[in-house]
C-alpha cells in the first residue's frame, strides 16, 4: 500500500504541473504578451500570444504522442515520467528567462514558441504514462479510486495557478509585474518539475512492466500492435474524450458565457467557478470509489447521458442568470463530469494489456483531446460572435449523445479484469472488446 501511495503522488504531480503551467499562460498572457509581440495594440498582442499557447499544442501534441507513447511501453513508465518532467521543466524555465522583444528582437517570440513546443511534447507523453503507472501500482479493488486522484490533480493545478496569478498581480505594481514579476510563477513551476523528477526517480517501476521486462516479453512495436489488435479499445478512449468539450464549457468558459450573454459580473462568475472546481476535486475521487464498487460502465454512461440531457436546460438558465442559477449550472455540470472522470484512468488501462497500455491510451487520448477540447474554444467564440447563444448547447448535446450511444453498445465492464491477465488473444476479454 505504501508503494502504491508513492506511485500515486508521483503520478499526480505531473498532471498538476501540466495544468498549472497551461493556466498560468492563459491568465498571465495579458501581462507578458506585449513583451514578445509588441504590436502597439494590446488586443492584437494578446491574440498572437494565445495563438502560440493554443496553436503550438494543436500541432505538436498529436505528433509527439505518437512518438512518446510507445516509449513508455518499451523503456518503462518511470523512465518516461522522469523524461516528461525534465522536458516540461526546461520549457517552463525558458519562458521565465526569455529576454523581451526590445532586447533580442525576433528571437523572443521564436524562443517562446520553442518553449511552448517543449511543454506540449512533455504533455503529450505525460497522461498515459502516469495513468498506467498509477493503475498498475494500485490494488485491484482501488484502481479507479487511485486513477481518479490523478484526474483530480489537473484541477488542483488550475486552482493553484489561479491563486498564484491572483497573488502576483495583486502584490506587484504594474511596472514591476510587466518587467519581471510575471516570471516568478514560471520559476516556481520549474522548481516543482525538479521536485517531481526527484519524486519519480525514488518510486519503483510498475510491477507489471518489470515482470514483462524480466521475461523479455516487451513489445518492440507497441503502437503497431495496438492498431492491429485493439481497435475497439482505441475507439472507446477517443469517444470518452468527447467530454473534453463539456470539460471546457463547464470548467473554463462558463464565466465568459454568462458575462457575454447575460451581463453577469465576470469576477463573480470566476469566484463561483472556483467553488465549483473545488467541489469537483472532491467529487472525482468519490466517483472513483463508487466505480470500484459498481463498475466503470454505469458511471461513464450516466455521465454522458446526463450531460446530453442537461446541456439545453442549463444553457436556458444561463440566459437570465443569477448567482444561484450560475452555481446550480456549474455544480450540475461538474457532478456529471466527475462521474466519467472518476472512472476514466482505470477504464482506459483495463482496455489494454500491459505491453501496449501506454500506446493504447495515449494516442487516441491526445488526438481526441486536441480535436474536441482544442476546437471547442473556437466554436464557443464563433457562436457567441454570431449571436447564436444556444448553439454551444447543441454541440455539447450532440457529442455527449453520440458518446452515450457508443458506450451503451460497445463498452465492456472492466472492473473485475485482472491487468496481468489481459493479453492480445482475440478470445481474451480485450480481444472480444476489440473485435
Amino acid at each position: 500500500m505504501k508503494a502504491s501511495r508513492k506511485a500515486l503522488a508521483a503520478g499526480m504531480i505531473g498532471n498538476c504541473i501540466e495544468f498549472f503551467d497551461a493556466t498560468l499562460h492563459s491568465l498571465l498572457a495579458p501581462v507578458f504578451s506585449g513583451q514578445f509581440f509588441p504590436t502597439g495594440n494590446p488586443a492584437i498582442s494578446l491574440l498572437y500570444t494565445y495563438a502560440v499557447v493554443v496553436g503550438v499544442g494543436f500541432v505538436v501534441r498529436p505528433i509527439s504522442s505518437v512518438l512518446l507513447s510507445p516509449l513508455a511501453d518499451r523503456l518503462g513508465r518511470r523512465q518516461m515520467l522522469s523524461l516528461t518532467l525534465l522536458i516540461m521543466g526546461g520549457g517552463v524555465l525558458l519562458v521565465a528567462i526569455i529576454p523581451n522583444y526590445q532586447t533580442i528582437g525576433i528571437f523572443a517570440p521564436i524562443l517562446l514558441i520553442i518553449a511552448r513546443a517543449a511543454q506540449n511534447v512533455s504533455n503529450s507523453g505525460e497522461y498515459q504514462a502516469a495513468a498506467a503507472f498509477v493503475v498498475e501500482h494500485a490494488p485491484p479493488h482501488r484502481r479507479a479510486t487511485m486513477g481518479a486522484f490523478q484526474s483530480a490533480a489537473a484541477v488542483v493545478g488550475v486552482l493553484i495557478a489561479t491563486f498564484t496569478a491572483s497573488v502576483v498581480t495583486a502584490v506587484f505594481p504594474r511596472d514591476a509585474l510587466e518587467a519581471w514579476g510575471w516570471r516568478l510563477p514560471f520559476v516556481f513551476a520549474a522548481c516543482l518539475c525538479l521536485y517531481g523528477v526527484y519524486l519519480r526517480r525514488n518510486v519503483p517501476e510498475s510491477p507489471l512492466f518489470e515482470k514483462l521486462d524480466r521475461q523479455e516479453e516487451l513489445d518492440k512495436t507497441p503502437l503497431r500492435s495496438t492498431m492491429r489488435g485493439h481497435k475497439r479499445g482505441l475507439l472507446l478512449v477517443a469517444v470518452q474524450q468527447f467530454n473534453a468539450a463539456s470539460f471546457f464549457v463547464w470548467q473554463v468558459f462558463l464565466p465568459t458565457y454568462a458575462h457575454l450573454v447575460a451581463g453577469f459580473p465576470l469576477a463573480l462568475g470566476l469566484g463561483l467557478n472556483a467553488v465549483a472546481l473545488l467541489i469537483f476535486v472532491i467529487l472525482v475521487p468519490l466517483a472513483g470509489m463508487l466505480s470500484d464498487r459498481v463498475g466503470r460502465r454505469p458511471l461513464v454512461i450516466a455521465g454522458a447521458v446526463g450531460l446530453a440531457l442537461v446541456a439545453y436546460p442549463m444553457f436556458v438558465l444561463m440566459q437570465e442568470v443569477t448567482p444561484t442559477r450560475y452555481l446550480l449550472v456549474a455544480l450540475v455540470g461538474n457532478l456529471l463530469l466527475a462521474l466519467s472522470h472518476g472512472s476514466s484512468a482505470a477504464l482506459f488501462c483495463e482496455l489494454f494489456p500491459t505491453r501496449v497500455r501506454a500506446s493504447g491510451v495515449g494516442v487516441p487520448y491526445q488526438l481526441a483531446n486536441q480535436l474536441f477540447g482544442g476546437a471547442t474554444p473556437l466554436i464557443a467564440t464563433a457562436t457567441l460572435a454570431a449571436k447564436h447563444n444556444m448553439a454551444l448547447a447543441y454541440y455539447v448535446m450532440a457529442l455527449e449523445a453520440a458518446a452515450a450511444i457508443l458506450f451503451i453498445f460497445l463498452l465492456p465492464e472492466t472492473r473485475h479484469r485482472r491487468l496481468d491477465a489481459v493479453d492480445d488473444d482475440e478470445r481474451s476479454p480485450v480481444g472480444k472488446a476489440d473485435g
